[in-house]
């Protein structure tokens, strides 16, 4: 604790009160804390501008390849289990080269990794997969 010298001295009316200093230091700190940047985790994409823009579907019965990303983060392809994403994308990309599948079905689980999903997202835009779509599902879960 800090001692004063008593209020009966010449000195004690020379001393500044820091109180109102000390409030205005706390609250500059608080104010940059909370409008502090933080980065974000972003993948650039390039959507279309118009609807003229969009590419056609496919064809209802052409073949389509699917991806499951489930809530652990492990990968199914075509429904066959893949030891890792190295393996999916491997698969992938030789399944793209074979051309005998029109488009990609992405089925993930709500609680996947967000890190996997971005993952695939990438390689799914530098192979240069047009026709995409991500499978949703109504929840089952009961109010």
């Amino acid at each position: 604790m800090i001692r004063l010298p008593a209020a009966n001295t010449a000195q004690s009316n020379l001393l500044p009160d820091l109180t109102p200093l000390l409030d205005v230091i706390f609250i500059v700190l608080v104010f940059f804390l909370l409008t502090a940047q933080t980065p974000l985790l972003e993948l650039p994409l390039q959507l279309p501008q118009s609807r003229e823009a969009l590419p056609t579907a496919s064809a209802g019965n052409a073949e389509r390849l699917q991806i499951q990303l489930s809530a652990q983060g492990g990968w199914r392809f075509n429904g066959e289990q893949q030891a890792d994403f190295s393996v999916l994308r491997t698969e992938l990309i030789g399944a793209l080269a074979a051309a005998n599948a029109v488009g990609l079905d992405l089925a993930l689980d709500r609680q996947a990794p967000l890190s996997a999903f971005l993952d695939l997202i990438a390689l799914l835009q530098q192979q240069g997969i047009q026709d995409s779509r991500i499978l949703l599902e109504a929840s089952h879960e009961t109010p």
